[in-house]
């Protein structure tokens, strides 16, 4: 069953698809960081939160504010929407100016690969926009 952009089970579907995703593991076995989102223009009318938080091997994805996120970013609903479908890479998004990112930017550059591993393991999954 597809989950809702954005929604509690969807954060849970993502976080079960990131550990069970076979390159995701080893790309993050000595990394910590935490990346807060910002989604606006949510079709709610709201404004979206949610984090990803690795460490140790491991990570999640929750819905909500980090306490100390390393780093910040901020986007527009079509563009996280297209993000998460595969359609729109992250760097191509920041370099057009649809995402802006603040915080420890040098985290981001050095975590990559992690984050190319957790587009690939959410890129599979059923989600209604």
């Amino acid at each position: 069953m597809a989950a809702r952009f954005l929604s509690a089970a969807w954060a849970e579907q993502v976080t079960g698809a990131v550990r069970d995703h076979p390159g995701f593991a080893p790309a993050v076995e000595d990394v910590e960081f935490s990346v807060q989102f910002e989604i606006e223009q949510v079709p709610d009318g709201t404004v979206a939160r949610y984090y990803l938080d690795v460490g140790a091997g491991d990570a999640s994805l929750a819905i909500g504010t980090h306490s100390k996120p390393d780093l910040t970013v901020r986007t527009d609903y079509t563009t996280a929407a297209a993000i998460s479908q595969g359609t729109l890479k992250i760097q191509s998004a920041f370099f057009s100016g649809k995402l802006a990112i603040s915080g420890n930017v040098a985290k981001l550059l050095m975590n990559q690969r992690a984050l190319d591993h957790l587009a690939d393991a959410v890129s599979g999954l059923e989600v209604e926009y």
